[in-house]
């Protein structure tokens, strides 16, 4: 029997830090933390940004292979143990989130491989009654309808292995100058169907946060060895 692949995996990482240590914690994520992983088998794609409307301030997504890479021996021999510079800055984390997604992104996807200057990012439970129902509307309506204003590039859904919310979406944008236009105000004003408006009531724990690519020097997107 054929063995039935296991779906791309996300990791996620967000953080605020100590103003005191901001500076020697972004050194430290250019130089040494992402590219690690950015060179750890199974890490496809890895990506910083800063925050720019919600929070944390820093967010880090690495596209897996399949959420299995996390258990891999190469993945474990970077943070165990890990090296002196992290046990150095661990203590200045603040509101620390660390979740783990399979892909659940509908089929056929639009602007798969896009990348733009920003990016939109949505979190929310949903009650087990609602699942089925709230799964066809981001698929069938929500993410088509973003999908068809001027600027968003590309959608991407998750549902959490490990962490919470249940529900992640991301959408890049070639700018954050995009959730200002006219095309988006309509779809959160007089265009909000009567679909939506009922999703919306019964999200849970919902978080809507825009971040900006994260400018590096050194580092800021990477396409990851395999």
């Amino acid at each position: 029997m054929t063995a039935i692949p296991q779906p791309r995996a996300l990791l996620l990482a967000m953080m605020d830090v100590d103003p005191a240590h901001e500076e020697e914690f972004n050194r430290w994520y250019e130089e040494e933390h992402l590219p690690d992983r950015a060179n750890c088998r199974g890490f496809l794609a890895a990506r910083r940004f800063v925050a720019v409307e919600g929070g944390p301030k820093y967010l880090a997504l690495y596209d897996l292979e399949n959420r299995d890479v996390l258990a891999s021996p190469q993945y474990r021999k970077i943070y165990d143990p890990p090296t002196p510079w992290t046990r150095k800055m661990r203590p200045h984390f603040r509101n620390a989130v660390r979740n783990v997604y399979v892909d659940v992104t509908a089929r056929p996807r639009a602007a798969e491989n896009a990348t733009g200057n920003a990016l939109l990012l949505v979190m929310a439970d949903i009650s087990p009654a609602l699942d089925d129902e709230f799964n066809r509307w981001y698929d069938e309506e929500h993410v088509p309808e973003r999908l068809s204003i001027p600027g968003f590039l590309g959608g991407r859904r998750f549902r959490a292995v490990e962490g919470a919310p249940r529900y992640l979406a991301l959408y890049d944008l070639e700018s954050v100058d995009v959730l200002a236009s006219e095309a988006y105000k309509h779809f959160r004003g007089a265009g909000e169907t009567a679909w939506t408006q009922k999703m919306m009531k019964a999200m849970q724990n919902f978080r809507r946060s825009v971040y900006a690519t994260l400018p590096s020097p050194t580092l800021a997107e990477v396409e990851c060895r395999a």
